[in-house]
């Protein structure tokens, strides 16, 4: 999931060509929902029979909004984007804090702390070997498919500036590559656009593989024992 977080802005930027407050206004309501999920989040699932319905509810909320995003394209409208970040949001507002708390009520008070510390380690752990693993299928995908889009055009001596994706969000990078493809007399215009619709692959590839993941942890939320949570009213002191 922390792969989302990372390459929705190069998805947006690089691949459908938005301006970066375009991209921040797509990207923005992700981060709120995260927050905003989370307090939803605590008012419901106290109040609700099984409160493990709510990690089904999250996982799947995340499931549409990732598998939305593998499918999406440069003229897809902002607000179904918008839409799609905010679900995801919401998913992971949902999933977050359960997950901690429902370890923690299973564990007990005995392993609480341990139960805890786990949890966390592996969450960070998890996230970065996720971020990692998605990353180097992207920058695999995109930089062979570069490589054959220039090499088709009898362009690869140009592979070295196109090799890095950042190029295609970095105007003053691009107005200089597209004047020396100009001087040898490539379509520097062509070519960057091929690359666009390469990283915007690539980072599809990556994001259906963060869909499966999702897929998954909603599939293993069954193991989940049922967990009891008991909502407890605010005292209201009387003078």
């Amino acid at each position: 999931m922390f792969a989302v977080l990372f390459y929705a802005p190069l998805l947006f930027q690089g691949g459908f060509g938005m301006s970066p407050q375009e991209a921040g206004l797509v990207i923005t309501p992700l981060v709120v929902c995260i927050t905003l999920g989370s307090i939803i989040n605590g008012r419901i699932v106290t109040r609700i029979p099984k409160p493990n319905a709510m990690l089904y509810a999250g996982f799947a909320l995340l499931t549409v909004a990732v598998g939305g995003m593998s499918v999406s394209f440069r003229g897809m409208s902002h607000v179904v984007l918008t839409l799609l970040m905010l679900l995801a949001g919401l998913g992971l507002g949902f999933v977050l804090p359960n997950l901690t708390v429902f370890a923690q009520q299973t564990a007990g008070r005995t392993h609480l702390g341990i139960a805890t510390a786990l949890l966390q380690s592996l969450r960070m752990v998890g996230g970065m070997v996720g971020t990692a693993l998605v990353g180097t299928l992207v920058s695999e995908r995109y930089a062979s498919g570069v490589a054959n889009v220039l090499s088709a055009d009898s362009a690869t001596q140009w592979l070295r500036q196109l090799a890095d994706p950042e190029i295609l969000i970095d105007h003053d990078a691009q107005a200089a590559l597209l004047s020396q493809l100009h001087a040898a007399g490539h379509d520097g215009a062509a070519l960057l656009e091929a690359a666009r619709h390469v990283l915007v692959g690539a980072i599809h590839i990556g994001l259906i593989v963060a869909t499966v993941v999702a897929l998954i942890g909603l599939w293993y939320v069954r193991r989940v024992p049922p967990v009891v949570l008991h909502h407890v009213e605010p005292v209201q002191h009387t003078e």
